[in-house]
């Protein structure tokens, strides 16, 4: 566990490291060139880009925060939203969103950086416990999860969903540096959006070959494609 945290420390300096010099780019590339056209719109896809890594980032210094504090534990994270009833009641402590918690402000993506294909769920950020990601499952014969026997840990896992496909492949160059968009063979709400929020079921986010993702594989920050929808999923914490 403590080698996953270091891990994850390793990819919130990367992403934060990844804004800041995009955001700086983008200011210098203002100032020296404006006037060529498609340049703007260019322009605006980086931006959005950096504006999506960065709320990522910003989410899991929010979720870091409350778990190596010991404020809470990973199973504790509360992920009730500021318009949701009971916000202000119960642990404060725990709730992700609250100013006593984590205080992450929820995300908001620019209606440029949107491309939607469903409303099942609607275009924006999701973010929960809910789901497990293959390649962080426990060694055989120590699986057993909350769920009981065998069942598999639940990780947390925050996505922008139904974005742009431009603004999806900067988002991979910027983190992986190939603006290639690996296909998922599952749907993409069903493997990284809490089943409670549409009309799908949550299967397990598999990526041995030729599961559901083979290119996902150890990759806690990625941006995928199923069926003409565009999806940015962070890994924020594992267990």
């Amino acid at each position: 566990m403590d080698r996953m945290h270091e891990r994850g420390n390793a990819l919130i300096y990367v992403l934060i490291a990844i804004a800041l010099f995009a955001a700086l780019s983008f200011t210098l590339s203002r100032q020296t060139d404006t006037s060529e056209a498609g340049t703007l719109s260019q322009e605006k896809a980086e931006l959005y880009a950096t504006q999506l890594i960065s709320y990522a980032a910003q989410a899991r210094s929010a979720i870091d925060q409350m778990l190596f504090t010991a404020a809470s534990d990973i199973d504790q994270l509360d992920f009730t939203a500021p318009t949701d009833a009971g916000f202000d009641t119960g642990t404060l402590i725990h709730k992700v969103y609250h100013p006593q918690g984590g205080g992450l402000l929820p995300g908001k993506i620019p209606t440029e950086a949107i491309t939607q294909v469903t409303n099942d769920p609607e275009p924006g950020w999701y973010l929960g416990r809910f789901n497990n990601v293959e390649w962080t499952a426990l060694a055989q014969g120590n699986t057993a999860g909350p769920g009981g026997a065998e069942a598999p840990w639940e990780e947390v896992i925050l996505i922008a969903y139904q974005i742009n496909e431009t603004v999806c492949g900067l988002i991979n160059k910027k983190i992986n540096g190939s603006t290639a968009i690996p296909t998922m063979t599952s749907s993409i709400r069903n493997t990284l959006i809490d089943d409670s929020l549409h009309g799908g079921t949550n299967v397990e986010l598999t990526t041995d070959a030729p599961d559901i993702c083979p290119d996902c594989a150890n990759i806690g920050s990625l941006c995928v494609q199923e069926g003409g929808i565009y999806g940015f999923y962070t890994l924020l914490a594992d267990q």
